[in-house]
């Protein structure tokens, strides 16, 4: 009886021993892998597919502004003079028109004595954000067309913020040398740029018989992500 039961033991250890041998032949076997790699991997799947739909987004942009291009040729071949004078008037009020004409830029740079590295907002030596917001006031003021400082165009009610060492003009962050365009009479015009002279910085005037500054840049930014490969 005890053999009976013995025999009968080895039978299920045999049995059991055979079961996982043959799960453990036909399981897969799991690689090494490395969790940055993993992470690196998952990283460059989102940037494809990021990649894709702002492909396609692109192409829906492109549509709707052809559209809209459309739209607004059957709109002004359908508009009187008078209706097109008055939308040509206000996009010249809301600085949505380029601008041409005679004009004078003056370009701002700190005193060579000083070094952005130790900019200090109370250092007359520096360029500061208070003297590019009193120059294009004060060219507004002599009737200046359009301004832009950098390349940018500035309208009368664009916020001018220092942001430490640079400065901040509507939502673009510029640096030194700022120079500052304006389209108008370049007589009235120069009479603020020599009131500039008994300052610290730096100020250079020039007169320029043609010039032309781009229309008020809307707030809509659309930005295309790119996958760089080595």
């Amino acid at each position: 009886m005890k053999l009976r039961l013995i025999d009968t033991v080895f039978i299920l250890i045999g049995l059991a021993v055979g079961i996982i041998l043959s799960l453990q032949i036909r399981s897969q076997p799991i690689g090494n892998r490395s969790f940055p790699l993993d992470q690196l991997e998952v990283q460059k799947s989102l940037l494809s597919t990021f990649s894709l739909e702002q492909t396609d987004l692109k192409k829906e942009l492109e549509s709707v502004e052809n559209k809209l291009t459309e739209a607004r040729a059957i709109v002004e071949r359908r508009s009187s003079r008078q209706t097109l004078r008055q939308l040509d008037s206000l996009k010249k009020l809301t600085q949505l028109n380029a601008a041409t004409g005679s004009g004078i830029r003056i370009t701002l740079s700190d005193n060579p004595s000083v070094s952005r590295l130790d900019f200090s907002a109370i250092n007359e030596n520096f360029v500061q954000a208070t003297d590019l917001r009193d120059l294009v006031n004060a060219l507004y003021l002599k009737d200046a067309k359009a301004i832009s400082i950098n390349g940018k165009r500035v309208s009368p009610l664009m916020p001018i913020q220092p942001v430490f060492d640079s400065i901040l003009v509507g939502n673009f962050q510029i640096s030194s040398p700022f120079m500052v365009e304006a389209v108008g009479n370049s007589d009235a015009l120069k009479e603020v740029a020599i009131s500039l002279q008994s300052k610290k910085i730096h100020v250079y005037l020039e007169r320029l018989e043609k010039m032309e500054i781009e229309s008020i840049q809307t707030p809509r930014s659309v930005k295309y992500l790119s996958i760089i490969s080595k």
